[in-house]
């Protein structure tokens, strides 16, 4: 090869050629003129092969020329401006090399539109044979053959040159258990074979409570002379809740969905609560007998005289004193075991070669029917079909469980049924009319049977005691439209259902209804840096005539609502007992006063007041590590003759008041390891609440020891300390 000069121009002084030591050799004037300074300024001579690429410096410019001797025509080339140069670094063409493209097949011409393509996917990955030593493989020097890719581990990562890892955590081998490190018992490799794993997760979860909420008195008050229908509302509660989670399945996750997984997660559930009336522990005033796991109080067949009444009372020979705070009679303490999560997933196909797919998952499993936890928000007994679909753009559900029944206190599942199926079946499409926004329709079916059930306080739970008790069925279908994403900046969230169905014979109402109620619900935010501006509407109709056999009070069948404030609003998060009676205005943890007797035992109640709330709020990112929520609600029920009838009163308002909230999640590792949250909620009550939680009613005359009467508490509160561990 050669160089060759094809052009000229400028910047050819910044290049200089150096000599070849073979050709330049044993001619002297090539050699005279390599030691001349301007020959860096000309063409290169012919011989001069070796192409130097240095600019030179500014002073080489500036040197005064020398006179230069003068060079023979045959080694004179011309050379232009000298102000662009151009070489060219080619092959000699080849004399009768001709190039041609054969015609291709009219079958193999592209894009080939039809071609199907049959691959067989293995799915089983045995181990290969690896040799022992590196001399036998024929392996590189310092090569090690390892078993599988798993644990070949990370190489540390470094930045800057001072020897510190950047990503200590993801250097050495795989280990038996670790948090962070790649570990054995968290599904980091296979424990058989190349694809099948096992996670173990424990976790704790603990909740302290200190609250103020409508307490009635009862007719075995704690306090002597407590004659008030509501008396003193302080509580003190604590939960913990224990759990092993077992996960083992087949399936790299990172790249396709499950093959098969089979989940276990056993519960101990503790709980504790000091009231200060009686009737809170238990129907029974005298609580139970050491405050232990349900056991009962003595009977009464022993009371033959005056004098043994206090052995009734107290199980002891003791007198009883002036104060049954504290004591058995006011305080609770239980243990519970359950099963809690128990199910089996199988993925059935691949739809797409985008892995959209259909799984079946069958036994004890998490489910939420919709984005905000409104109708159906549970962990039960049931079989699903679920997958996607559209490169992932569409996901659906079908569901149908057969419920368990739920222990009282603990709110866990039991292995008793409950005579109660529920069907759902919903569909989310992504990026409907707008890019961010998730769309979605959705059925349920509740279909409750008549029976008739004491919970484990003693408290009868199907039919509710209000009204004409009677067992009835109840057969309620909800149809949904709800929404969740972002139009542009606006972050938007919404649900609209509508529920039709009957009840066979509703207690309130004392007859059979039809229903036909509604809810709605809408939360509007913006992000401004690291604050969340949000307002919030939600709104479930009311029955505006209970006896009149139309049902217009809306009713979910199992919610958890994870909306205005959540777990730290005060109206949410509490439930409130109905004029001293065995059902409840509202229940704990929902946002609908549906004067049902208990949240996962009772049934559902269409004959209710109904509520409009609205509601403003920030979610601020106070540092990476900590973030903080405030609330403010207003509440009223939509119609307050369903209040009116149970509590044979005309002068019920429907304002509730007023919920303020304030709330705090630290999670100081920046992981969901440990997460802790405090808060503190407050109801300023309203007319309507202090018409249903007077004390008493007006003292007649002549009547000592009412100065309470008409009175209400005008603050009531909850401060909240929890704490989640994950291992």
């Amino acid at each position: 090869m050669r160089f060759e000069r094809t052009e000229s121009g400028p910047g050819s002084a910044n290049r200089r050629y150096d000599s070849d030591p073979g050709p330049a050799t044993g001619n002297p004037e090539v050699e005279r003129l390599l030691k001349n300074p301007f020959q860096r300024y000309l063409a290169p001579p012919r011989g001069a092969t070796r192409l130097i690429d240095k600019p030179l410096r500014r002073a080489e410019f500036l040197q005064t020329r020398p006179e230069a001797p003068e060079i023979s025509e045959p080694i004179i080339r011309p050379s232009g401006s000298l102000r662009r140069p151009s070489e060219t670094l080619r092959e000699p063409v080849k004399e009768g090399l001709t190039w041609s493209i054969p015609e291709i097949p009219d079958g193999m011409q592209l894009p080939r539109e039809q071609s199907v393509s049959r691959l067989r996917i293995p799915f089983d990955h045995p181990h290969p044979h690896y040799y022992e030593s590196p001399e036998e493989a024929s392996l590189p020097p310092y090569a090690e053959p390892v078993q599988d890719r798993w644990r070949i581990g990370f190489t540390p990562w470094k930045r800057y040159t001072s020897g510190v890892a950047e990503t200590p955590y993801a250097a050495g081998g795989p280990r038996l258990w670790h948090p962070y490190k790649q570990s054995l018992l968290k599904g980091d490799l296979p424990i058989i074979g190349q694809d099948i794993f096992l996670n173990l997760t424990a976790s704790s979860q603990t909740e302290i409570e200190f609250r103020r909420v409508p307490t009635p008195s009862g007719i075995s008050a704690a306090q002597p002379g407590g004659s008030e229908f509501y008396g003193r509302n302080e509580q003190f509660f604590l939960i913990n809740n224990l759990g092993l989670q077992v996960d083992l399945f087949r399936g790299e996750t990172a790249f396709k969905p499950f093959e098969w997984a089979v989940r276990l997660q056993p519960v101990i559930n503790v709980n504790y609560i000091r009231a200060r009336e009686t009737g809170v522990v238990s129907p029974d005033p005298r609580g139970f007998l050491g405050g232990g796991n349900n056991t009962a109080p003595p009977d009464n067949r022993f009371v033959e005289t005056p004098a043994d009444v206090d052995n009734l009372l107290d199980g002891v020979i003791l007198p009883l004193g002036p104060d049954l705070s504290g004591r058995r009679h006011t305080t609770r303490l239980k243990e519970f075991y359950a099963l809690q999560q128990a199910f089996v997933e199988l993925h059935l196909r691949d739809l797409s070669s985008n892995y959209d797919f259909i799984a079946t998952r069958i036994g004890n499993q998490p489910f939420n029917s919709d984005f905000r936890g409104f109708i159906f928000n549970d962990i039960n007994l049931g079989a699903r079909v679920f997958g996607n679909a559209l490169n992932n753009r569409l996901q659906y559900n079908l569901a149908v469980f057969d419920m368990r029944e739920k222990d009282t206190n603990s709110e866990l599942n039991s292995f008793n049924q409950r005579g109660q199926r529920v069907v759902v079946a919903n569909a989310y499409y992504q990026d409907l009319i707008w890019k961010g926004y998730t769309a979605q329709l959705s059925f349920h079916a509740n279909f409750d049977d008549a029976n008739l059930h004491y919970d484990r306080n003693g408290l009868i739970v199907r039919p509710a005691p209000i009204g004409d008790i009677r067992p009835h069925n109840v057969r309620a279908y909800y149809l949904g439209w709800t929404g969740e994403g972002h139009i542009k900046r606006l972050n938007i969230s919404h649900s609209f259902y509508q529920v039709f169905g009957h009840d066979e014979f509703n207690g309130l109402a004392g007859r059979r209804t039809e229903i036909n109620a509604q809810m709605a619900a809408l939360e509007l935010s913006y992000d401004r840096d690291w604050i969340r501006y949000a307002a919030s509407v939600f709104y479930a109709s009311g029955d505006g005539d209970a006896a009149d056999g139309q049902a217009n009070g809306f009713d979910n069948i199992l919610d958890n609502p994870n909306f205005t404030g959540g777990p730290f609003s005060y109206y949410v998060r509490q439930g409130f007992n109905l004029g001293g009676s065995f059902v409840n205005f509202k229940q704990r943890q929902s946002l609908v006063p549906n004067l049902r007797s208990n949240k996962g035992q009772g049934q559902a109640n269409f004959v209710n007041p109904g509520v409009l709330l609205l509601g403003v709020g920030s979610e601020i990112e106070v540092t990476p590590k900590l973030r903080s929520f405030v609330n403010a609600n207003y509440i009223r029920m939509v119609e307050a003759d369903p209040i009116r009838r149970a509590l044979t009163a005309d002068n019920i308002d429907e304002e509730i008041g007023f919920d303020l909230s304030l709330g705090f999640q630290y999670r100081p590792f920046l992981t969901d390891n440990v997460i802790i949250s405090t808060g503190f909620g407050a109801l300023i009550p309203g007319a309507g609440f202090r018409d249903i939680y007077r004390r008493s009613s007006q003292p007649a005359a002549g009547f000592t020891g009412a100065s309470d009467a008409g009175r209400t508490d005008s603050f009531f509160y909850s401060a909240l300390f929890a704490i989640n561990l994950t291992y």
